[in-house]
């Protein structure tokens, strides 16, 4: 995912659908998780979560509440005491 947006080539996919529902159980569930070690996983992570059918499927309090976890997690990396 660091060079694809989706998991197939040619866009979002039955494949994006099978893991995202899995991956976006892990922030719903373990509410203290912090996946911002892997930025891309994140941002896909967001980009699923935010897709007008997730909202539908998912109802609209559980996608935004995803799309802000996960805004929090996409932030700015954090610097190696503060300087690296």
């Amino acid at each position: 995912l660091s060079e694809k947006e989706f998991l197939v080539d040619g866009g979002f996919s039955l494949a994006d659908v099978a893991v995202a529902s899995y991956l976006l159980y892990v922030p719903q569930f373990f509410k203290d998780i912090d996946l911002s070690r892997w930025p891309n996983i994140v941002r896909y992570m967001k980009q699923c979560a935010s897709r007008e059918f997730y909202g539908k499927a998912f109802g609209p309090a559980v996608q935004q509440y995803l799309v802000q976890a996960l805004d929090q997690m996409g932030g700015e990396k954090k610097k190696l005491f503060g300087m690296f």
